[in-house]
């Protein structure tokens, strides 16, 4: 069997007392990573791009080829009819 017994005057290290005393350098910060925005069109979606695709989906079916015809109650909604009618009006120009 083996015992172990603590020496005469021991003291328990506290964790945090000796990190504060230690002579090394502490780590660098951790890089934060940046996520790349996600964007439908070029316009930002940053709760993702649902709505943008609704929004572009319903300018398909109803030829929607005016931006300036794009009408909805929100603004990605809007912003995904308008790409709809961009790609549309630049398919015609060329």
């Amino acid at each position: 069997m083996l015992y172990f017994q603590l020496a005469p005057g021991f003291q328990p290290v506290d964790a945090a007392a000796a990190a504060a005393h230690d002579p090394r350098p502490a780590p660098p910060p951790a890089r934060k990573t940046e996520t790349p925005a996600l964007t439908f069109g070029g316009y930002p979606c940053p709760g993702g791009c649902a709505e943008d695709k609704a929004g572009y989906a319903w300018a398909a079916r109803n030829r929607i080829h005016d931006p300036d015809d794009c009408t909805g109650t929100t603004a990605p909604f809007i912003e995904g009819c308008r790409v709809y009618a961009e790609q549309q009006t630049a398919r015609t120009a060329d």
